[in-house]
């Protein structure tokens, strides 16, 4: 397919940054399905709204320290930039961690109600598997802008929906696997949902999944131009974070077998 970048969506005088809107549209769709499951719990609707509020800012908070990192050369020469939110530069990763310790803390400060609260670690993953299903939605919606974007150099490919870039070369089409991949993910937790009865194994099949398909999709991204994400040892900062979280789990499920 040709080279193609969608910025932005005008209706009439009107003028939506296309990005930005599909964010709003996947926190709206994650926070719907987390509204819904949650009410189901006996989740007061106050507390509700106040978490979805806190992982949204809390996320995007992370996810730019994230960004920031990966290029700590240019934001320490131009710290002013750190908050130029409008300019781009968010990672998922950041924003996950941002959400997870935004999360905790409210939740420390005001246990959800649930039907039978049993301590708050148990409240604490029944939230966790309720948001699993919400964020994997969001990835999916979320992606769908990076792609209308293409902001995501993806390594060279010859295939039928490889995007031809202004540079002559077919390059893989990296957003829109991500996108995929979200729905997939959603797709396999609602399946499993009324299947698993644990607290906390919904989330942490979450967890495992998206490390270590985003480890494997992360191959197909750019490396050496211009603008490729960053490599370490011929791995980008997610692949890294990836291993590091899968690493993680094994040395959890090593431990749990040895009790």
């Amino acid at each position: 397919m040709p080279y193609f970048s969608y910025a932005q969506i005008h209706f009439g005088p009107i003028t939506l940054y296309t990005w930005g809107l599909f964010i709003g549209l996947a926190f709206l769709a994650g926070y719907g399905y987390f509204f819904k499951e949650a009410k189901k719990q006996g989740m007061e609707e106050n507390k509700i709204l106040g978490l979805a509020l806190t992982l949204f800012f809390g996320a995007i908070i992370g996810s730019r320290l994230g960004y920031v990192a990966q290029f700590p050369a240019r934001y320490f020469s131009g710290p002013g930039e750190i908050f130029e939110f409008t300019a781009g530069g968010l990672t998922f990763y950041g924003g996950l961690l941002g959400a997870v310790i935004f999360g905790w803390l409210y939740l420390r400060r005001s246990k959800p109600q649930g039907s039978k609260p049993q301590g708050g670690k148990l409240d604490l993953l029944k939230t966790a598997d309720l948001l699993a299903p919400a964020a994997a939605i969001g990835i999916f919606i979320g992606r769908i802008g990076c792609f209308l974007i293409n902001d995501h150099q993806g390594a060279p490919a010859n295939l039928p929906w490889a995007i031809r870039w202004l540079d002559g070369i077919s390059r893989h089409p990296v957003a829109l696997y991500l996108s995929l991949n979200g729905l997939i993910l959603f797709l396999i937790l609602l399946f499993l949902k009324p299947k698993l009865k644990k607290p906390g194994q919904l989330a942490f099949i979450f967890l495992t999944y998206y490390a270590a398909s985003r480890f494997l999709l992360d191959f197909t991204r750019a490396s050496g131009t211009a603008l490729s994400d960053p490599h370490y040892l011929n791995l980008t900062f997610s692949q890294w974070a990836s291993l590091a979280i899968l690493i993680a789990i094994l040395f959890h499920l090593k431990k749990r077998r040895q009790v």
